[in-house]
């Protein structure tokens, strides 16, 4: 690469560095607490959204021209900026690493919640983590596989967010690895293992605040190549593991099933039915409490989805009725891409991405981190209206000092159509030259 044509990749470089430096340095001020301070979260927000329209800007031009040293080394330098960070507006971190904590002394984190008593196992460590605990008169809503990451973080460094970081570090290099194997398979350029690699969004969201859906992508990418090599029983297992991070990955199965030999079908089946129902036997059994966390999740969260919100506000009964629908709706969705998806490597992963962004704008909650159920099989495949996300979810923090102020609904009905309205109209535009 000539002096010239480096230049413009080194400044990109280089802007995304100061950019996630910048976010680092407000990150101490945005603690979540009773009060929120609006101008360090509009200031984070305004350099997460300039991140993401940078990345966005650049994935055809400096990050393409990029040496796999380079955007490898980017990257990993955007993860590391975060390991030792404040946990930006978010308590998750506590519930991980409370049920973590039980797990590792041998205690179900499905049992009572955590207002029901610290178990004399957690000792002094555990009395000062209960009261930080996010929701404690629930009990757990977590299934296995992601309880074995909470586990595992505890092994590694006890009672430390630290330790959920490089449980999430570990599973982005996962991630990395898979989309290399992926993009191998299919004939597709190389390069593209680096967008979600060095897109701005996942650092803060995957590690500074070490969400649990770290541990989505390197398993559906996982059940995705073992599909595309045939392997049913190992489709199976992995796509059961995904299902015990988060339930709705069991509506790719239709989909992987489709795609497997008809000899493979069988033990991908039995597989899955095993694997995934023992990750989430145990969290189902939780139903029949009124402390459910599942059930409390399922009928009441409504955030960042604007759509729902205005159905809400127009008819107030319209949530309960319309939640089962949109869970209808993903399964249609399933079944509809199950039977219509192309053969090949572009068939699986465009049918995958189809299929787990319908889940996430479905979702009555739509949290940022819930894109990593989507986007790294959008980079995978270079769509760029799935993309746009990184550019638009950052307004979600804005929901914080809007909710303190007594204006979250407010949000929800006007702010959260920002991250919605522009994905909308680049699909639209995209539909006619699909």
């Amino acid at each position: 690469m000539t002096r010239i044509a480096a230049a413009p990749v080194l400044v990109f470089a280089a802007l995304l560095l100061v950019l996630q430096a910048g976010m680092l340095a407000l990150a101490p001020r945005l603690v979540e607490g009773a009060e929120i301070p609006l101008a360090p979260v509009l200031g984070f927000v305004a350099l997460a959204m300039a991140g993401g329209a940078l990345w966005l800007w650049a994935i055809p031009g400096p990050l393409a021209r990029m040496g796999w040293p380079a955007w490898l080394a980017l990257g990993a330098a955007m993860r590391l900026l975060w390991l030792d960070a404040p946990v930006v507006l978010n308590t998750d971190h506590f519930r991980y690493l409370w049920e973590g904590a039980l797990l590792a002394h041998g205690l179900s984190p499905w049992g009572s919640p955590v207002a029901a008593g610290v178990p004399e196992a957690l000792g002094q460590a555990g009395a000062v983590l209960a009261p930080q605990v996010n929701f404690p008169t629930l009990r757990s809503i977590y299934p296995g596989t992601a309880q074995a990451g909470f586990g595992l973080a505890h092994l590694v460094w006890p009672w430390d967010v630290r330790g959920l970081r490089l449980v999430a570090l570990a599973a982005e290099a996962a991630t990395l690895g898979l989309s290399m194997l992926l993009l191998r398979r299919a004939g597709w350029p190389a390069a593209r293992a680096a967008l979600w690699w060095c897109c701005p969004l996942a650092p803060v969201l995957m590690l500074g605040n070490a969400h649990v859906d770290v541990l989505v992508p390197p398993l559906l990418l996982g059940a995705l190549l073992a599909t595309l090599a045939g392997r049913g029983v190992t489709a199976g297992v992995v796509l059961g593991l995904a299902v015990g991070v988060k339930l709705w990955p069991v509506l790719l199965a239709p989909l992987l099933g489709r795609a497997l030999p008809s000899e493979a079908r069988p033990g991908a089946a039995l597989a899955l039915v095993v694997v995934g129902g023992a990750m989430v036997a145990p969290l189902l059994t939780t139903l029949g409490t009124g402390e459910a966390g599942l059930a409390a999740y399922a009928g009441g969260w409504l955030v960042n989805n604007a759509p729902l919100a205005w159905a809400v506000a127009l008819w107030p009964g319209a949530g309960a009725g319309l939640r089962p629908v949109l869970g209808l709706v993903a399964g249609v969705v399933a079944l509809a891409v199950a039977w219509r998806a192309p053969s090949g490597p572009a068939g699986l992963l465009g049918g995958a991405l189809v299929v787990a962004a319908s889940v996430f704008y479905l979702s009555p909650a739509q949290y940022p981190w819930y894109a990593a159920w989507f986007m790294p099989l959008a980079t995978l495949l270079a769509f760029r209206p799935l993309l746009l996300p990184a550019a638009l979810l950052p307004v979600y923090w804005l929901w914080f000092p809007l909710d303190r102020a007594g204006q979250g609904a407010l949000f929800n009905q006007a702010l959260a159509a920002l991250h919605l309205l522009p994905v909308l109209l680049a699909l639209a535009l995209w539909w006619p030259r699909r």
